[in-house]
């Protein structure tokens, strides 16, 4: 079943659910329409945005498309939109596939995803900016893979998406592959059960994906100096 009918049957229970948004189908493409209501800590009305949200090809294997229409949110990746698409950018592509691979339905990814997408928006229309916000582009991915290996070191993270695609089964009992003195099951096996959750493709592309970054090229060429010297 593609993409576009999974969205349209579970968009069904998204316009139950939630009375201000509603459904309709344009050119083709389904899509979710209308108020998104934020409740703030006492139940009450926090703020609202207008959005729509629409399938791709491939849902729910990757997020629907979010748009907001109201006109609120500036253009720019700054502000966490793409620019010439104009959709919002939900997270990283890595955090996008594991959550996707843990399975999603559209109204889990409202429910989730794109809720904390509008409240980090009002964070940011309060206090000038975002609550952990993450770099753009290539940078913010990395910066996931130095979450959750527990390190700034690249050549520590290559490592580790090696190990992965490696797929050798780890005795949680044993030191940790990261060299850092500590039980596996205490050190990276909750980094290692998340990361897995990717296809081998998956680790494969963000491998070589790492090492065509500017941050890998110039820690290649500081240690070639360190090297030489």
């Amino acid at each position: 079943m593609n993409g576009y009918l999974v969205f349209e049957q579970e968009a069904k229970e998204v316009v139950e659910k939630y009375k201000e948004l509603s459904f309709k189908i344009e050119d083709g493409v389904p899509c979710i329409f209308g108020s998104l209501i934020l409740s703030n800590e006492y139940g009450g009305i926090e703020d609202s945005y207008q959005v729509e949200i629409k399938p791709v090809d491939d849902y729910p294997n990757r997020f629907p498309l979010v748009f907001e229409t109201g006109g609120r949110i500036p253009r720019n990746i700054d502000w966490h939109i793409f620019e010439q698409t104009g959709n919002c950018c939900i997270a990283s592509p890595p955090e996008e596939i594991i959550i996707c691979n843990n399975g999603i339905t559209l109204t889990s990814f409202i429910d989730n995803q794109v809720k904390n997408y509008f409240y980090g928006q009002i964070f940011r229309n309060q206090n000038g900016y975002f609550l952990k916000e993450r770099s753009h582009g290539n940078k913010g991915w990395i910066e996931f893979f130095e979450e959750s290996f527990m390190t700034d070191n690249i050549f520590n993270i290559e490592f580790g998406l090696n190990q992965i695609i490696e797929g050798k089964k780890i005795d949680r009992v044993s030191m940790c592959f990261c060299g850092s003195g500590k039980k596996y099951r205490k050190c990276h096996k909750k980094s290692y059960d998340v990361l897995s959750k990717l296809s081998l493709d998956n680790v494969k592309l963000f491998l070589n994906a790492l090492r065509e970054t500017n941050e890998y090229k110039i820690a290649v060429y500081q240690r070639n100096q360190l090297i030489i010297r």
